[in-house]
């Protein structure tokens, strides 16, 4: 029984698209999505835990303890979790490619 080499046996072609391209295994195209897609997701939910959590926290623990937080701070807190609508786009912006690459050519010079 013949062996193949270590580099052919690891070497796997895979047929994409309609145009009958070759791609060898490993990163493919959708793997890269995939993997962009669960940054993108990541970096919406740390921005909606850091522009959300002053304010839950402060609207959870003042009825516990006795102190009380001025009402500009009560308001700066509500307005940081508003901003979190304002970030959102922007993150999507950030990681759609159309978009960077819209953006490029705005601030790029044309030849």
């Amino acid at each position: 029984m013949v062996k193949a080499a270590p580099q052919e046996a690891e070497r796997m072609f895979t047929v994409r698209g309609p145009q009958g391209s070759l791609q060898t295994s490993g990163d493919s195209g959708r793997e890269q999505k995939e993997k962009r897609a669960a940054v993108m997701v990541g970096v919406l939910i740390g921005v909606f835990v850091l522009c959300w959590i002053p304010f839950f926290l402060t609207v959870l623990i003042s009825p516990l303890c006795a102190c009380s937080l001025p009402p500009i701070w009560k308001s700066i807190f509500l307005w940081l979790g508003y901003s979190n609508s304002f970030f959102n786009p922007l993150i999507y912006t950030a990681f759609n490619k159309n978009y960077n690459n819209a953006f490029r050519s705005l601030f790029t010079k044309q030849r």
